[in-house]
């Protein structure tokens, strides 16, 4: 081998290895392009993915507020009719319709069951002499901006029985206070219950 040719294949090398060198110290506009827009739809998806379990969670806390509230209003009203003397409010064998529910207690008090508005929220309300207490939360509301409202949903039908006792059916639907921003974020549940009661 002759310095010469020593030279061209030292010339080649170098050229080679030059060439190498270019493609390995950047990427093409190409390569670029399809990065940056894989990248961007695995965000977009991870973003889609987030924002939907977000709306689920919110959803499910709302209902979850709704259902509480209205379970134990239906408890608390169920217990306190069963274990009550008697019923105080007009009761016919048709049925009659009332937005509230007076019984005798058996220590001879009187409690009515209704509608109150309290800080701007149609609430069930339990009044026993001058103490009011509240069955649902001031996060939920019976509808309507007053107790006589149309679009409040409280309603008690008092049956009288054959047999000398009543039965009360409780009928209401709960929703959240205001009115939600975004359509999937509105969450309602209707409540009845029926209570036989045996004549005392």
């Amino acid at each position: 081998m002759t310095n010469s040719d020593l030279r061209i294949t030292i010339y080649e090398l170098r050229k080679k290895r030059g060439h190498a060198l270019s493609f390995a110290e950047g990427f093409t506009l190409l390569e670029v392009l399809v990065s940056v827009s894989i990248i961007a739809v695995l965000s977009l998806l991870i973003a889609q993915s987030f924002f939907t379990t977000s709306r689920s969670n919110t959803k499910t806390e709302i209902l979850k507020e709704v259902k509480q509230n209205g379970d134990f209003s239906l408890s608390r009203m169920s217990t306190m009719i069963r274990s009550s003397y008697q019923i105080t409010s007009a009761c016919s064998a048709a049925g009659m319709t009332a937005s509230s529910l007076s019984i005798k207690n058996s220590d001879g008090g009187t409690t009515t069951f209704g509608c109150t508005v309290n800080s701007g929220v149609t609430r069930i309300s339990s009044a026993s002499g001058s103490v009011t207490d509240y069955l649902t939360s001031t996060s939920v509301s019976l509808g309507g901006t007053g107790c006589t409202d149309s679009t409040m949903t409280l309603q008690f039908v008092c049956t009288s029985l054959p047999n000398g006792g009543s039965s009360v059916k409780i009928s209401f639907t709960l929703s959240q206070k205001g009115t939600p921003v975004a359509l999937f974020e509105q969450a309602k549940s209707s409540f009845q219950t029926t209570i036989g009661l045996r004549n005392k």
